[in-house]
């Protein structure tokens, strides 16, 4: 029966082409095409190649000799790019910054939970008596002219940096330790 449907006599129909063997053909043909085809490693060496010209890759830098101090030439800092820092400015305040860390600090310091570190009352405590009493021990302070004058605010000044540090430091434990006690 299915003689007679493909048999050109009967329907007039010329016929079609075995399925198996147009596979075949086809196959045969990409085989072909790909023993024609050149060596791999050779375009992939290429293309390497092309892509280490375009990117500029320097050179890997010379060792470093242990017997000698590093210079100036040896240090490298990161600079941050531009849209970070356009980026940070846009999402923060800083006054709103500012009363967020004072909150920090209010609670550090009044917390009844939170135990701040004695060492750090300690040097708290005497950094705010010896920035109140630099009139007092300060050498040069008690002289009338704007250089003693001058010499001990720099003197509290740099007290006061001291006394930041250290509150920082405290109020850094403080959010850690919240951020422990919420979790």
């Amino acid at each position: 029966m299915n003689d007679i449907a493909t048999d050109p006599s009967v329907n007039g129909v010329a016929p079609q082409s075995d399925p198996l063997a147009d596979l075949e053909r086809r196959v045969q043909a990409l085989e072909a095409k790909m023993a024609a085809m050149p060596d791999q490693k050779h375009i992939e060496t290429h293309i390497t190649e092309r892509l280490k010209a375009n990117m500029h890759i320097q050179p890997p830098p010379p060792p470093v000799d242990p017997s000698k101090p590093p210079g100036l030439d040896d240090v490298t800092v990161p600079l941050p790019s531009v849209d970070t820092l356009v980026s940070t400015a846009k999402t923060t305040w800083t006054l709103l910054e500012m009363f967020y860390e004072f909150k920090a600090l209010f609670w550090t310091l009044f917390d009844r939970r939170y135990h701040m570190a004695w060492l750090t009352r300690f040097i708290a405590l005497a950094l705010f008596i010896a920035i109140m009493t630099s009139d007092w021990w300060f050498p040069g302070a008690i002289y009338p002219n704007y250089i003693s004058q001058l010499w001990d605010k720099l003197v509290n000044v740099l007290l006061c940096m001291i006394l930041f540090m250290v509150l920082i430091f405290e109020t850094r434990r403080y959010k850690e330790w919240r951020q422990g006690r919420v979790q």
